[in-house]
């Protein structure tokens, strides 16, 4: 907490934070407020979330696109050990500010029939800027870890007989 740019002692009152002092026309004060990324984890209610995290800075809800991620989000991690840093972008988006870190992401190949993962920077961007960028993956709940493969099957393409 600053006042007229030097740091001041304040208390707290009932989650406010009191300044007691004179005020004087002109005084400017500065708050500092911590700002730390933090994994959200979905209610056990949400079936579909479970095993998945959300990224939250400060108010702000996190998401990966297609745009920032090699084309894919639907395959990306996010480990309770990944260590996230911010960066404010004033080039992307009308200006945000992004997440990055080296997390694992799941890579197949189809040829080889082989799946890993290998580390990629995943970049996440506010959730209310998304979708401005074109047609694309776009992910908020990102699995903490492969705990499984579903492994999808589709069926041969049929062909009309000639008669």
């Amino acid at each position: 907490m600053k006042i007229n740019g030097k740091s001041t002692s304040y208390v707290l009152r009932n989650g406010y934070a009191v300044l007691a002092r004179k005020w004087r026309k002109g005084d400017v004060v500065e708050m500092t407020l911590p700002m730390d990324v933090r994994r959200v984890v979905a209610n056990p209610n949400v079936k579909d979330d479970l095993g998945k995290v959300a990224l939250q800075r400060g108010p702000i809800v996190y998401c990966a696109e297609w745009a920032d991620n090699h084309g894919k989000t639907s395959n990306i991690l996010v480990p309770s050990s990944a260590s996230f840093a911010t960066a404010f972008r004033p080039d992307l988006l009308n200006g945000v500010t992004t997440l990055t870190a080296t997390v694992p992401t799941v890579q197949v190949d189809e040829a080889a029939g082989t799946i890993q993962t290998v580390p990629q920077m995943l970049t996440a961007i506010p959730y209310y800027a998304w979708a401005n960028r074109g047609k694309g993956e776009m992910t908020v709940w990102f699995p903490a870890k492969v705990v499984d493969v579903d492994v999808v099957t589709r069926p041969a393409v049929q062909r009309e007989e000639k008669k």
